[in-house]
């Protein structure tokens, strides 16, 4: 399983995590992960893995949240009796 760092950064950074947060949340150094963003290390399947799926639940977490936005959004814009 072949990382691409600049994808893995760019889904990072749209997940709203910073290089350090996003390192502590897989479990790897800050400077490992600023590494493997710049293709200049090539991480083991298991930590590629922990990259997925962190950035898989951060992307369910994003949808949840735009979702019940805009259902309480919905329900400000009905008039009250």
């Amino acid at each position: 399983m072949k990382a691409n760092g600049d994808t893995i950064r760019r889904s990072r950074e749209k997940s709203g995590y910073g290089l350090t947060e996003f390192a502590a949340t897989v479990g790897i150094s800050a400077s490992y992960l600023s590494r493997i963003e710049r293709d200049q290390a090539s991480p083991s399947p298991g930590v590629v893995k922990k990259i997925a799926v962190q950035l898989r639940e951060a992307r369910e977490a994003r949808a949840a949240i735009a979702e019940i936005t805009q259902s309480e959004e919905a329900s400000d814009d009905k008039p009250t009796e």
